[in-house]
């Protein structure tokens, strides 16, 4: 139960770090979804998710209802575990509603609110809850075949990977695609990546269903991929942007690094743990820096360059590095992967990937296919809704009261004599009217110290006056 709540923290976590690499104006809009992810998938997991993911008594595909709304689990221990039926369906329903949340990094800033929240159902159902049951239920096909994912490198890392491919790919390009992109809030991103290290310790070492020495050997590899992802994506950036170290390049690298570990957390060594971190930190970073530079899919936070390439990594390298001794911590006799002298441990892993990735693109495609077909659920925002934000064009709402509603809309929270200009606004008066900002920055302002003279500006003067220099973008990533 301890590990259930770690893995709850993780989905603020997500939309304050998907929040803080978007643009200002979408910052609400991602954490909303987050908390709807936890909201709407309860209530499918309650319903028939846990029934057709972890029913014991479904055939290889897909369970049947044996669950159903919950019934027949009262008082019963999950098969194979030592926990009850509740405890386990509790700490499962997290896994889903995070890899639910995932894929909208990928075009959240383009989609409607009430497409999304049934794409929430429908994707939980037809995409996760059959790849779970595949690779974790008792009778599962990819557990048969001896598939080895200890947290979820397919249920969650792949599957959400290639949906958020599939995401970007069917909403198409951003109409407001700015050239040079940077997060609006890195504080946000460094909030949102202690949310997710944090939960990950126990999203991995929980997966374990028992509190022993393989749990705490996760949670030492888990922290080592996640130290090595991050310094090693970090260090790339400071080899290719100018010598700078920056905390956005190691939030997302140990991200990477923690999407790795987790088919591979309860099967492998720790210096295996710091390998699998670098591996995924430097592949992640360059196939992302490539899709930004030379790609042609709008992949908004690259979800697919971190959670489907680095799912894939994890995956493959479980294959590689798994061994006997490390299993055996808990379950003596199972063979681990190559090191131990199966090398067809690898080919098992590449072919459930291929199997998973596809069924998750494929699926995921035809979702939006068929809601793009009913009317009232066509997912993109109309071109006015893009330009104005959606915080705004769909909740009505902003993140920062500073803002003032634009084109005549108000959100009812924030009345127009409380509200402030935009800084958007003011970099376009201050293109027609250089003075305004020369005027500032040359200390001509009396509200304004002079930035010639940095011993009188204080961290506060600093944040007043930096917006208005460079319309609010602070930190490059």
């Amino acid at each position: 139960m301890l590990c259930a709540a770690l893995v709850l923290i993780m989905l603020p976590g997500l939309g304050y770090f998907y929040s803080g690499l978007s643009h200002h104006k979408n910052a609400l809009v991602f954490l909303h979804l987050c908390m709807l992810s936890i909201a709407i998938v309860s209530m499918q997991w309650f319903l028939w998710g846990f029934s057709l993911a972890f029913s014991p008594t479904g055939g290889p595909m897909i369970g049947n209802g044996h669950f159903a709304g919950m019934r027949n689990g009262g008082g019963e221990t999950y098969p194979g575990t030592t926990i009850s039926v509740p405890v386990f369906a509790f700490f499962q329903v997290l896994f889903s509603a995070l890899t639910t949340a995932l894929p909208f990094g990928s075009a959240s800033d383009r989609t409607r609110i009430l497409p999304s929240m049934l794409y929430m159902v429908v994707w939980a159902t037809v995409v996760y809850d059959f790849i779970a049951y595949w690779v974790w239920a008792p009778n599962g096909w990819l557990k048969a075949r001896g598939y080895l994912d200890f947290a979820g490198g397919c249920p969650v890392e792949v599957a959400s990977g290639f949906a958020g491919l599939a995401f970007a790919l069917y909403m198409g390009p951003r109409r407001t695609r700015p050239a040079e992109e940077k997060p609006h809030n890195v504080g946000y991103v460094v909030l949102g990546t202690a949310l997710l290290w944090f939960g990950w310790l126990g999203f991995n070492s929980g997966s374990t269903l028992v509190a022993d020495r393989r749990a705490g050997m996760c949670m030492l590899v888990t922290n080592l991929a996640a130290s090595a992802g991050g310094l090693a994506w970090m260090f790339c950036d400071y080899l290719h942007n100018g010598h700078k170290y920056s905390a956005v390049g190691f939030c997302v690298g140990a991200v990477a690094g923690l999407v790795a570990i987790t088919p591979a957390c309860g099967f492998v060594e720790p210096w295996a743990g710091v390998v699998i971190g670098l591996v995924a930190g430097v592949v992640c970073r360059y196939v992302a820096d490539y899709n930004r530079t030379k790609g042609r899919i709008d992949d908004t936070l690259d979800v697919f360059a971190v959670h489907g390439v680095g799912g894939v990594i994890g995956n493959i390298l479980t294959g590689v590095f798994a061994t006997s001794q490390i299993i055996g911590l808990d379950a003596p006799g199972v063979t681990g992967g190559w090191l131990d002298g199966n090398w067809k441990q690898i080919g098992i892993q590449i072919y459930a990937t291929i199997v998973c990735g596809a069924w998750s693109f494929i699926v995921t495609y035809l979702t939006f296919w068929v809601m793009d077909k009913i009317p009232g659920l066509h997912l993109r925002v109309k071109e006015t809704h893009e330009t104005l934000g959606l915080d705004l064009a769909q909740l009505g709402e902003y993140a920062y009261n500073y803002h003032r509603a634009e084109e005549g809309h108000q959100p009812s929270r924030y009345p127009p004599q409380a509200t402030a200009e935009p800084m958007d606004a003011i970099d376009k008066r201050s293109v027609a009217n250089p003075t305004v900002t020369e005027m500032q920055l040359a200390g001509a302002n009396p509200r304004l110290p002079s930035r010639a003279d940095n011993s009188s500006l204080s961290p506060l003067d600093e944040i007043t006056v930096m917006p208005i220099a460079n319309g609010g973008q602070i930190n490059g990533r």
